[in-house]
């Protein structure tokens, strides 16, 4: 067994913990931890079958809290942000939208973590302009994950509603971004042996997570969606003004 494929089993095991836990965050905490063993095209293939996985058996677990209305008031703009991405991706450089977006993203967290009530978040319209941002970053950015955790946020959505929602937002656009993957012949059958030798520790992360977030608050739970989303700005903020540097 080689030191890579152990760095890579501690990696997506964290990550699978984080998912089980929250719902969401597997890309976030795996990829760079995966890319200090493996080459990029490597890296996204295999985060993306394993995505599939662990977001699928969240929502298995958590399908009793899903919100089938909630989902998909955010799937139809989220679609719709996503050509928008793809088209400002011709006139700005996504770095500056990088940082953009992670500062406010970090602000945001900030503000929520303090109980601030947004005003118009249970609104129909909050749904749309989530969605719609996800989409876009997604594709611009690859920050789909801000926009939508800040909404249940400032809705103060119980924590196993909050998992399952998400999670489930998370299974439709994870596995539309693999389909497109393997359309585009990034993800090839290929890459299968690596995901599936890997499967044991995501599932054994996520059971772990899981566990966790019976023995948690929702006040715990509150704060550490806020902090792990708060780092997902943080670090698109980082990166990309390290890269304008």
């Amino acid at each position: 067994m080689s030191a890579a494929f152990v760095a890579a089993v501690a990696a997506v095991f964290v990550a699978g913990s984080v998912s089980g836990l929250a719902g969401f965050g597997f890309a976030l905490v795996g990829v760079p931890l995966l890319l200090l063993v493996y080459d990029p095209v490597t890296v996204i293939a295999v985060n993306a079958f394993l995505a599939v996985f662990v977001n699928a058996t969240v929502v298995l677990d958590a399908r009793r809290s899903v919100e089938a209305r909630t989902v998909g008031s955010l799937l139809l703009p989220a679609s719709v942000g996503v050509v928008a991405g793809v088209e400002i991706l011709r006139v700005l450089d996504p770095l500056y939208i990088r940082l953009a977006v992670g500062v406010v993203v970090v602000i945001s967290a900030l503000v929520l973590a303090r109980d601030v009530r947004l005003p118009g978040a249970d609104s129909r319209w909050a749904s749309t302009v989530a969605g719609s941002l996800s989409g876009l970053l997604s594709t611009s950015t690859g920050l789909a994950g801000p926009p939508v955790v800040l909404l249940f946020a400032a809705r103060g959505l119980p924590k196993h509603s909050f998992r399952g929602n998400i999670a489930t937002y998370f299974l439709v656009i994870s596995v539309a971004g693999l389909g497109l993957l393997l359309f585009r012949g990034v993800a090839e059958t290929g890459h299968l042996p690596l995901a599936a030798a890997l499967l044991p520790a995501v599932f054994v992360g996520k059971v772990a997570g899981t566990a966790l977030l019976k023995r948690m608050s929702e006040e715990v739970f509150r704060r550490v969606t806020l902090a792990v989303v708060a780092l997902t700005g943080a670090l698109g903020a980082v990166t990309a003004a390290y890269a304008l540097l």
